[in-house]
């Protein structure tokens, strides 16, 4: 190296020492002439001699000496590393189906061979319905997001969800799509194979309540132009309907027995909102009850234990419909309702509960983590450029904590806190930054 770059590294170290015990809250610091120090510098020497990348052996001194920091003082500690995440998330760095938001990319993309174009937001129940069938198939496809809300792309015609074909043509409406799936995927697990499935999707319309609207954030909750729910009786009429329905067949929890089919997708969507929506407009409505209506209850289950596709991927969560139920719209006519106070509208366990079979859904998907805290830590992961960004512009944290926020609820969620808010109540300045990022992330 020569006397010149020892001395660098010598202020560097002594630089890095000082800084980070400087960092530390409540009058820690201490000079930098410190016998820790001096270890420290002939650890540097006999480091520069031995191992095989210099460089690098500096840096990990230093993280050692910010470690040793923390363990005397307890304020100072790093999240890990993104290098060291990524190590620890191996999903997070393998190749994924591409996803275009066309809020984000408003140009026209190069599309490459099948794609399904579904609503930006996760509200369309519609988009949904074939969303599952997609991934029930385990279809390699390209997916391109429209903001139905919003800015919608002006190369983009029709409503979502559409589906381009590997030949380029386009086709829409929901039930065509899936009944078209098992004549263009014949070796893929058939959804709408008999007429007894057609019948179990005509169904539908004839049991939902009659004069309400089919909303994506309020689907069939409401009549007339108010926001004045339908009444609880109707509800009740409709939920006992779907469990008849569900004893039609009665060799297994799905609507045509023991096999998923095409008539789990169209109802699902459905089912689902209701099961989260009518509970904050009724008090202690749940349709999830197994005791009220055992069938449906099995299959809400079945749903969440038996399609790994649904319950790992496709499902949405009782948190965001309720919110969503508290935005007026088309639904609602605008009006937005006054719901159920939320401790009354959520009991701790019902039919169908959990985060679904995740190991199941990864194990052909090597891009996808093995548990939903992972998922989300591998999601924080591979988009962390772009939340750091959007954290900071929205004024949810300052430019200089967002990175080490992101990463701290990373690890958070690595150790399967799920409710990683609550574990980020410390008032000090990492953990308070990690909480704030917990809450945007939440939002």
């Amino acid at each position: 190296f020569g006397s010149s770059s020892y001395q660098k590294l010598q202020v560097d170290v002594q630089s890095v020492s000082s800084w980070v015990m400087a960092d530390c809250p409540g009058g820690m610091a201490r000079p930098r002439n410190t016998p820790q120090l001096g270890l420290l510098l002939c650890l540097v020497l006999v480091g520069l001699w031995l191992h095989p990348s210099p460089f690098l052996f500096v840096g990990e001194l230093t993280c050692l000496q910010r470690r040793c920091a923390t363990t005397l003082h307890g304020q100072c500690e790093e999240a890990p590393s993104w290098r060291v995440l990524e190590e620890r998330l191996p999903s997070a760095t393998c190749l994924e189906p591409r996803v275009i938001d066309s809020a984000l990319q408003p140009k026209r993309p190069k599309l490459n061979g099948l794609t399904l174009f579904r609503e930006r937001n996760g509200w369309c129940p519609y988009s949904e319905r074939v969303w599952l069938a997609f991934e029930a198939k385990s279809l390699v496809y390209e997916t391109v997001l429209i903001d139905n809300m919003g800015s919608r792309p002006t190369w983009f015609n029709g409503q979502t969800p559409q589906v381009r074909w590997e030949d380029g043509s386009t086709q829409g409406e929901s039930n065509d799509i899936i009944r078209k799936l098992d004549t263009k995927y014949p070796d893929t697990p058939k959804l709408w194979y008999s007429e007894e499935v057609t019948s179990l999707v005509d169904d539908f319309k004839r049991i939902f309540p009659k004069g309400t609207r089919p909303s994506s954030r309020a689907a069939f909750l409401f009549k007339g132009w108010g926001a004045t729910p339908v009444p609880r009786a109707e509800f009740e009429a409709t939920l006992d309907g779907v469990n008849d329905l569900l004893g039609q067949y009665d060799d297994g929890p799905f609507f045509h027995g023991e096999r998923f089919s095409a008539a789990d997708c169209v109802w699902a969507p459905f089912l689902e909102r209701y099961s989260y929506q009518l509970p904050c407009l009724h008090a202690g409505l749940q349709p999830r009850d197994s005791s009220r209506w055992p069938r449906l209850g099995a299959w809400y289950e079945a749903m969440m234990q038996l399609v790994p596709a649904y319950g790992a991927r496709v499902q949405g969560d009782d948190v965001s419909w309720r919110r969503v139920l508290q935005q007026a719209g088309f639904g609602n006519a605008g009006i937005a309702p006054q719901l159920v106070s939320e401790g009354d509208s959520a009991p701790p366990h019902l039919a169908g509960s959990g985060d679904g079979d995740w190991a199941s859904f990864a194990e052909s998907r090597p891009y996808v983590a093995r548990t939903a805290c992972e998922e989300a830590a591998a999601r924080i992961v591979r988009n962390r450029a772009a939340i750091a960004a959007d954290a900071v512009k929205q004024g949810a944290l300052q430019q200089g904590m967002v990175d080490n926020a992101l990463r701290h609820v990373a690890e958070l969620l690595l150790q399967d806190h799920g409710d990683v808010g609550a574990k980020c109540t410390d008032p000090a300045g990492a953990a308070a930054a990690a909480a704030a990022a917990a809450a945007y992330l939440d939002e």
